[in-house]
């Protein structure tokens, strides 16, 4: 029970060193207390049963699946994308510092990062070594899909055309007989590569939390609800699935499906552009609010995690809050909500479905900002730091809160994500 932080922060401090160190082993532990390691080995653990996309998945990737399934029952683990490659507290981008850490002293329990860093050019910077030492101390992984636009990648240079961003429809061309397919493959080839080549220090593959094209119910990527039909974006969908795991051999990747949330909340329009559920392991939502009178979407938040956890649990599937924040015009203008985290734990907490979502993901906090309307750089970042202007308007104590509440979970609050036995249905 995180009854207050000063112990809770001595403990993390503790248990980050070592496995940052890699010196909190199995043998540390069982030394320090044989009697119940004893015990524990003494039981026979029958082997989860679990329904994933992927039926060849390796072991830990199904282990990480069924970990989800009873993790969500206990805490909401923290997510951050970029949580030690990116930070304004930070000295180093090696993958052992991260705002939150500094903030509280622990990592995020599962560490977000792009298809930009896998993707040439890799605009956001290679993080394999980072990713490796976030799984050497027990976190997971998940890497959401910015891809270039197939249709247009060739005439980058202005603005954002070729990018994720450029709104040029391009679904139906990426897809096998399209126009544009090999560069879509292009794309999958890489990723592929790269995905079957992320192993840890033994030679074992790293299982991924892979979230496709996400956002797809809204019209800024060309994969978006105005550019593709429910059909289309489905098919795009299940083919990146199916030429990832059975054209190329990706053994392990989870698959999560994320539109925005819906201010009407219903099953059907969560589901309309749903691909299946032989294709989907995670099913997730982004959304982002405002800073003031944000009452509504913070009920709305709740409504929609909800709703997710009661898809999901309908068909086995793991339910999560794959993106959450204030808006971006918000964090830019320097306006702040001091209560916005306990606001957010507090409405989770409060129903009986939404607090049982497996994580919720915060996004990056990008060290130099991003370009203002007037051309000077201005703030882009989600999780409070231990600087003084967080330290002054609250906001880093509000997320002390957040951190200190028994239903969140971070790095050092998870064990044994990897080690489940399993069997596949």
């Amino acid at each position: 029970m995180k009854k207050s932080l000063l112990p809770k922060l001595l403990s993390a401090l503790v248990c980050c060193s070592a496995l940052t160190l890699g010196a909190f082993s199995a043998v540390s532990m069982a030394q320090a207390n044989p009697a119940k390691t004893a015990v524990a080995a003494s039981k026979k653990v029958e082997p989860i049963e679990i329904n994933i996309v992927d039926k060849k998945a390796t072991a830990e990737t199904r282990s990480l699946f069924a970990f989800m399934q009873q993790q969500r029952k206990r805490a909401i683990m923290f997510g951050h994308q970029h949580d030690t490659t990116q930070g304004l507290t930070i000295t180093s981008t090696d993958g052992t510092q991260s705002d939150t850490f500094n903030a509280v002293g622990d990592f995020a329990a599962v560490y977000g990062w792009d298809t930009l860093s896998i993707v040439t050019p890799k605009q956001e910077g290679d993080v394999v070594a980072q990713i490796k030492k976030a799984y050497a101390r027990g976190g997971i992984i998940t890497v959401s899909s910015h891809f270039d636009n197939p249709k247009t990648d060739k005439k980058k240079g202005d603005g954002m055309v070729g990018t994720a961003w450029d709104q040029t429809p391009a679904v139906v061309e990426s897809l096998p007989g399209g126009e544009f397919n090999d560069v879509y493959k292009g794309y999958l080839d890489q990723l592929a590569q790269w995905a079957n080549n992320l192993k840890d220090d033994q030679g074992k593959l790293i299982p991924v939390v892979f979230r496709i094209l996400h956002e797809n119910t809204g019209s800024w990527f060309w994969w978006g609800d105005k550019q593709s039909t429910p059909e289309q974006y489905k098919r795009l969908y299940q083919y990146t699935v199916e030429y990832l795991r059975d054209r190329k051999g990706v053994h392990n990747f989870l698959y999560a499906y994320s539109p925005n949330n819906f201010w009407d909340v219903t099953e059907a329009n969560y589901l309309e552009r749903y691909p299946g559920n032989a294709w989907v392991d995670v099913l997730g939502f982004d959304t982002y609010g405002p800073v003031a009178d944000n009452a509504d979407w913070f009920k709305n938040v709740v409504a929609n995690a909800a709703l997710v956890v009661r898809v999901a649990e309908a068909r086995g599937k793991i339910p999560v809050i794959s993106e959450i924040g204030i808006r971006a015009p918000d964090i830019e203008a320097g306006k702040y909500d001091n209560q916005w985290y306990q606001k957010l734990i507090a409405g989770l907490k409060a129903d009986n479905d939404a607090r049982h979502i497996a994580f919720l993901l915060t996004w990056r906090n990008a060290p130099q900002g991003v370009p203002g309307p007037n051309g000077k750089n201005v703030p882009h970042y989600w999780v409070p730091s231990n600087r003084e202007e967080n330290i002054k308007n609250g906001t880093l104590d509000d997320f002390r809160v957040f951190y200190k509440d028994d239903l969140t979970a971070f790095n050092c609050d998870i064990s044994g994500v990897y080690t489940i036995e399993t069997e596949v249905k």
